[in-house]
């Protein structure tokens, strides 16, 4: 059985073949929201971003955190983390979980919190589906504005982005930060939200309204790629400190095979999470209290070489980012051996275990690498029967 929310996924993660696929009936989803009072909406997990902010807004509620595309499932995203521009300010979607209603291999369902099946609670928030489908979410909000001032700026090298970057990471006043390089163009905006229009006086700047949803500041479309078009895309999130490194290390190839012939893109957010955070067992942002995420993300005609090339890339630029003290967002194109699973995860691998038998799921989501991992550091776990189609295939899928 494999979970699927929306099926925006980077890797596979939420695609099956020969197994039954559990997914979302969005379109019934508004019906379902409730207002708890003080903040607090009790929504279905299958709920896209977008009707979700639609709702708040009429109420003069926010969600704290939201995506850069907004079609994805409120339950899809927080069971890979979610991150986006707010991130500056609010951490992870996660971070404002109050509880979540998980349903377990055996039909079972129940409500979890950090009070309540406190286990379950960090290991299903970040966890792809692991540990059971999240059928509902209760979600902390924030009073709604309706402006943002943002201010945009370019930059002449990624070192001088880098630099930029970690001085923004240190300041607690920002509202968004994104920095990117498109088209051989290095940029980045930082914004203040606000409920007044007040012009910008300054250069480069410019209010805006009623972000994400009208005007947004990164518009990400996303179409499925022509039948001879590849996209392989991963982020790595580091520490704060550790990110002129983490640059560099792609800078490096950027001018290499095959990074040179691909169409590539550097997506960078910064992440402060709250100084009460919840340690979630997969998430890539570990105890820094700001971290800083790089996406790597590539586009290039159908060819299985270019694309074990890129993937060779990945697994030197995730190495590199292990050694620097960060984790893979696992949203993304990773391909996790057991060593590098143990190494970034370690005995979570074996509760992880423990949990998916205990609450009989081991017929849940088994293809994924940090599964087959979760089964060889607990040699006690069941094995599934897909095991026998990744020996001797180097752990990737035949």
């Amino acid at each position: 059985m494999t979970l699927r929310g929306a099926g925006h996924s980077c890797d596979g993660q939420t695609v099956t073949a020969g197994e039954l696929l559990v997914t979302y009936a969005p379109d019934a989803a508004a019906a379902q929201v409730r207002d708890l009072g003080q903040g607090l909406f009790e929504v279905p997990a299958g709920m896209s971003w977008h009707r979700l902010e639609r709702y708040l807004h009429h109420r003069g509620r926010a969600a704290p955190v939201l995506p850069n595309y907004l079609h994805m499932s409120v339950g899809g995203t927080l069971s890979v983390g979610g991150a986006g521009v707010d991130s500056a300010r609010y951490g992870m979607q996660v971070d404002h979980v109050e509880r979540i209603q998980l349903i377990d291999g055996t039909g079972s369902s129940r409500w979890c919190s950090r009070h309540d099946h406190p286990e379950l609670f960090r290991f299903a928030l970040g966890g792809l589906g692991m540990v059971g489908l999240i059928e509902r979410v209760v979600l902390r909000t924030l009073p709604h504005h309706r402006y943002i001032h943002v201010h945009h700026a370019r930059h002449a090298t990624l070192t001088e982005l880098a630099e930029h970057t970690e001085q923004i990471a240190q300041r607690d006043d920002v509202d968004i930060y994104r920095a990117s390089l498109r088209r051989g163009r290095l940029a980045s905006i930082t914004g203040w939200r606000s409920s007044e229009s007040t012009r910008c006086h300054a250069e480069k700047c410019m209010t805006l309204p009623n972000l994400p949803l009208a005007g947004d500041i990164d518009v990400a479309e996303t179409h499925a790629p022509a039948s001879d078009q590849v996209q392989l895309w991963t982020d790595y999130v580091v520490p704060a400190g550790r990110f002129a490194p983490m640059l560099a290390a792609v800078e490096a190839l950027l001018h290499r095979e095959p990074l040179n012939r691909v169409h590539m893109m550097l997506y960078i957010l910064i992440l402060r999470r709250p100084l009460d955070a919840t340690p979630f067992a997969f998430i890539p942002v570990r105890t820094a209290p700001v971290s800083i995420g790089l996406g790597v993300y590539t586009s290039f005609d159908k060819d299985p070489a270019v694309a074990a090339a890129i993937r060779a890339v990945f697994r030197g630029l995730l190495e590199r980012c292990c050694d620097l003290g960060g984790r893979p967002y696992l949203y993304g194109a990773n391909d996790l051996d057991d060593s590098l699973a143990n190494r970034l995860y370690g005995a979570e691998l074996v509760r992880l275990a423990q949990l998916r038998s205990s609450h009989r799921l081991e017929h849940v989501n088994a293809h994924l690498p940090l599964v087959r991992a979760a089964r060889v550091a607990d040699p006690g776990a069941k094995r599934h029967p897909q095991d026998w189609e990744y020996e001797g295939a180097g752990n990737r899928p035949i």
